[in-house]
Order: structure tokens, then C-alpha cells, then sequence
């Protein structure tokens, strides 16, 4: 039901946008390249806004797409097609973080990880007190203290996406600079838990992913 209500959500804007988008001579985003095509979306002017947070952005052969967890400012072709996430052209790139640090939210992080499905990692960085208490459907609890020596055996991929989140969004940083200087490509600092919109799952089992 939660998958659906999210392409409902998504779809509205993205019908919208794809009545005012043609003709337009600034379709820039800035982005993190996540996974293969898909794309998070990080700027905040109006093409971005009508995009949404997320796009699959599909490039020419001329065209070489930026690193995996880089920022990077895209231009695209006029046509959005319809889907979730929306799917785009790019028509020219340019880096501006081989490495980004990026910041969002519980909610957003539980779209990528619907989105990108088994290459995505949901992690709860709090007590196993407060992970029992309450936490998002699929997280992983690794504690700032054991989250060094845990994540590699669980996630050997270092190309993984990583959302780390805790109740406040302190702990999610500091762990987020742990992970990175362990060498994973994209880890995403998914603040406080007590930002998500969801309904929580109780207990030590993690539960199904988004």
C-alpha cells in the first residue's frame, strides 16, 4: 500500500511538469549519482522542484556519466517521461564533488531504498533500546561503536547505498564520516528518525525493506 501511495504522489507533479517543461532553456539539476542511471536530486530551484527527489537520467555515448556518489550539475533535454522516478536525457554534465556529503531526510531515504531495492541499506545508528522501541521497516541497527567493524561483513559492497539515520540526526553524521572514510561511495546522512512520516516496527526484527 506504502509503494502505491508513493507513486500516486509522485506521478502528480511529474504529470504537471510535463505540460510546462518544453521550451525551456534552463533544465539543470544538481545530483548525486546513487546507482547506474538513478539520481538524487539536492538543488532547490523550480525544474528541480518539479522533478521531485529522485531521477533516472539516461545519457549518450559521447556523454560519460559522473562518478558514483559524486555531485555533478546536469543538463537535460526538454522531454521528461512519465514514471516514478521520472526518466530524463542528459545533454551535458559538469562535476562538482567527486565525493559528496549529502544530507536528507527519513522519508527520502525510505524512497531511495524502495527505489533501489537490494542495493540500498537502510541503517539505524541508535541503541538497541531505542532500535527495539521503534524503528523504520528494513533498518539494520550498527551503533556508532560496532559500525565499523559490522558494516563490511553485512554490506561488502562499496558501492552500496547507504542511509543512515538515528533519532535527531547527530549520531547519523557521525557515523555517516565513519562509513566514509571506511571507503563506501555513497553514504546519505538520513538525519532523525523523528522527522519520518511512517508507521515504525517494534521489536529486534528488522521487517521487510520499503
Amino acid at each position: 500500500m506504502r509503494k502505491k501511495v508513493y507513486l500516486i504522489l509522485m506521478l502528480v507533479p511529474v504529470l504537471l511538469f510535463s505540460l510546462v517543461a518544453c521550451g525551456k532553456d534552463d533544465n539543470k539539476i544538481e545530483a548525486v549519482r546513487l546507482r547506474a542511471n538513478s539520481y538524487l536530486v539536492i538543488s532547490d530551484n523550480e525544474f528541480s522542484r518539479q522533478i521531485g527527489d529522485l531521477v533516472t537520467i539516461s545519457f549518450p555515448e559521447k556523454l560519460d556519466q559522473p562518478p558514483i556518489g559524486s555531485l555533478a550539475l546536469i543538463s537535460m533535454n526538454d522531454t521528461i517521461r512519465e514514471s516514478y522516478p521520472p526518466q530524463a536525457d542528459a545533454k551535458a554534465v559538469e562535476l562538482i564533488n567527486e565525493k559528496a556529503k549529502v544530507v536528507t531526510d527519513p522519508n527520502t531515504a525510505e524512497r531511495i531504498a524502495w527505489h533501489l531495492g537490494e542495493n540500498a541499506f537502510l541503517i539505524d545508528v541508535r541503541t538497541e533500546a531505542e532500535y527495539t522501541g521503534g524503528h523504520i521497516s528494513g533498518a539494520i541497527l550498527m551503533p556508532p561503536e560496532v559500525i565499523a567493524d559490522s558494516l563490511i561483513d553485512k554490506v561488502p559492497d562499496r558501492e552500496a547505498v547507504l542511509l543512515l539515520y538515528c533519532r535527531s540526526g547527530n549520531r547519523s553524521a557521525a557515523a555517516a564520516k565513519i562509513v566514509r572514510e571506511l571507503g563506501y561511495s555513497v553514504v546519505i546522512d538520513a538525519g532523525g528518525v523523528i522527522a519520518y512520516e511512517g508507521d515504525l516496527v517494534t521489536g529486534s526484527d528488522p521487517g521487510p525493506m520499503p
